[in-house]
């Protein structure tokens, strides 16, 4: 547990992801990559759909006050549809940061671990696309670490999302469940 007040964070990223800061630079670093990768597959009409993509899927980042994105950016890494969101929470006054998660969480049940770190919560929600994505599932884990002050209404929080076909394997929703599960635990205080 850490006694004085952190100063940040650090969480170990496999090799070939990276951090987009949710801002006009890291909206541009996004784009540029999404561009040379369309660009190599010789694809010009993907290129300005992935440009409309982003420029959405960042507007939604912004109203959720999402500080970071992380990405898996490798070519070769197998398009690994895993990606991980991070925010600085807080809770009502008068509240702590516990009370704040079930928002976030949507109705799915929070656990709550102690660990060497600290206390840590963790939900997850599952569910399906509409329309044309009918058939597009989404699980979203969440994980909340708060301040290491007792009563502290602050915190950060993970929310990791795989998206999948509703007719995958299993194996495979759960082997990116624990790879998830696995970055998360690398999560420190500084």
């Amino acid at each position: 547990m850490i006694s004085a007040e952190p100063q940040g964070f650090h969480v170990m990223m496999p090799r070939g992801w990276v951090r987009y800061m949710v801002d006009d630079e890291g909206k541009r670093a996004l784009v540029a990559q999404a561009s040379a990768r369309m660009r190599e597959l010789s694809r010009p009409d993907l290129d300005a759909q992935a440009r409309t993509m982003i420029e959405s899927y960042w507007r939604t980042l912004k109203v959720n006050r999402i500080a970071a994105i992380y990405l898996p950016s490798d070519p070769d890494g197998g398009g690994v549809p895993l990606s991980i969101a991070v925010k600085q929470h807080a809770a009502a006054e008068g509240h702590v940061f516990a009370d704040a998660l079930p928002t976030l969480a949507a109705g799915a049940p929070i656990e709550r671990f102690d660990t060497p770190i600290g206390i840590v919560h963790r939900w997850v929600k599952d569910s399906r696309g509409s329309g044309d994505f009918a058939g597009v599932m989404s699980r979203q884990i969440g994980y909340g670490f708060p301040l290491p002050a007792e009563g502290d209404r602050r915190g950060m929080v993970f929310l990791a999302s795989i998206a999948h076909l509703d007719d995958s394997d299993p194996s495979s929703l759960e082997l990116l469940t624990e790879t998830s599960d696995t970055i998360l635990e690398t999560f420190r205080w500084r």
